[in-house]
């Protein structure tokens, strides 16, 4: 327990250095890169889906990339047409250069093995980027903050209440800590935070004007949404075999043991966000 709250309070300082620079060009965009290049990392190498080192960091190379296409859009407006463009052609060369290796390796890589290498390789830098989206929506930094809010909410009630008052699984073969008792404290922790986040900023910024019912919207879906993401690597985890993903993070385990409540939220969040803002 010490070691998961030593570690716990590094990551948000951590996250409260990059929330002070987020003003600062591509600052953001590098901090996303990295938790989805490591991320990816982590999910390649648990799966053991790494016998070609070149389909690997191509991989890795498409993740790092991707958080990067937002500033096109707000730094270089004139060329926005030419980037929906771009994503085609990284993706349609990504693919053919799959399909290749595939066709090339003798065997040795299956349809099912390249797809689920495919398919990590879009989902977790795509999903992640929407935190870069969320920041150049109405509310900007805060908007961050309601994600991680969600995510990290979510995680801390549903390992506290899940501790203390957890008998009643739900998918014990997934995630056999995931209990009834749990989910139900990630759901008042995240909501809680969230609302508690809200309030502050309508309270300290006078430039603000709160929308409670999208805020509460964000925090009792968001929890869903976390949930879900927990779900998601949980199951990579047990078909694989594996307890962690990693061991960076002493206490947590890996980089993607850490983020992967995040992995569902962020693009929840923006959603939401961009079709009814919490802060205007």
């Amino acid at each position: 327990m010490k070691t998961r709250i030593i570690s716990g309070i590094i990551i948000a300082a951590f996250f409260a250095v990059f929330m002070f620079l987020a003003h600062i060009p591509f600052v953001l965009n590098a901090a996303v890169a990295l938790l989805s290049a490591a991320a990816l990392y982590e999910t390649l190498i648990v799966t053991k889906y790494v016998e070609s080192k070149a389909l690997m960091w191509l991989s890795i190379m498409l993740a790092i990339i991707v958080p990067f296409i937002a500033p096109i859009m707000v730094h270089f407006p004139a060329a926005y047409a030419h980037v929906s463009t771009a994503i085609v052609t990284a993706i349609f060369a990504y693919i053919l250069i799959v399909f290749i290796t595939m066709l090339a390796s003798k065997d040795k890589f299956s349809l099912e093995h390249l797809s689920f290498v495919f398919l990590m390789t879009v989902i977790i830098p795509c999903f992640f980027s929407t935190i870069i989206y969320s920041y150049n929506l109405p509310g900007g930094v805060f908007n961050i903050l309601i994600v991680f809010m969600c995510a990290w909410g979510s995680d801390t009630g549903g390992y506290l209440f899940g501790g203390l008052y957890g008998r009643n699984q739900v998918t014990p073969k997934i995630s056999p800590k995931k209990t009834v008792e749990g989910m139900i404290g990630s759901v008042l922790s995240s909501f809680s935070a969230v609302i508690f986040v809200s309030y502050i900023c309508d309270i300290l910024i006078e430039e603000f004007t709160v929308n409670y019912p999208v805020a509460c919207v964000c925090g009792l879906f968001g929890s869903i949404c976390a949930i879900l993401g927990d779900l998601f690597a949980s199951v990579i985890k047990r078909s694989f075999g594996v307890k962690d993903f990693g061991s960076i993070i002493p206490g947590h385990g890996g980089i993607m043991d850490r983020f992967d409540s995040i992995l569902f939220v962020a693009p929840f969040i923006y959603i939401v966000l961009s079709i009814l803002p919490i802060f205007q």
